[in-house]
């Protein structure tokens, strides 16, 4: 009896602390949104992951942007700041991810959502 519960209790704990782990999404991602009220957007992002939190950068046509970020369980969010109009303007990913895909909502500032969806071209 106290054999069976001392292994259900462990089975238990090992899939609580899979549950608690956070996806990998460290890497360069390749990643498509459409801005509200404007044309789609393509952009490449170098993600370094450290347990949940993210750093790293972004690059458009607009230039280069520091990115942070964190990923709990398969939910990633990541935040960055662009000028426009002079003004600091945040931009603010939030998706899911499942392997080397990640989809979700991208919210510019104070001026809506959009659709996002990421792919990673490469684990470095």
């Amino acid at each position: 009896m106290i054999r069976t519960t001392v292994c259900l209790l462990a089975l238990s704990l090992l899939r609580l602390s899979a549950a608690a782990q956070p996806a990998n999404v460290q890497g360069l991602w390749r990643v498509e949104f459409t801005v509200p009220g404007g044309p789609g957007v393509e952009i490449d992002m170098g993600v370094i992951q450290n347990g949940t939190r993210l750093t790293g950068h972004l690059t458009s046509s607009s230039g280069e942007f520091p990115l942070k970020g964190s990923v709990e369980g398969d939910q990633v969010t990541i935040v960055w700041s662009v000028q426009e109009a002079g003004r600091p303007v945040e931009v603010t990913f939030k998706g899911k991810a499942a392997g080397d895909a990640i989809a979700g909502t991208v919210t510019m500032g104070t001026s809506g959502e959009g659709p996002l969806y990421a792919t990673r071209v490469s684990p470095t």
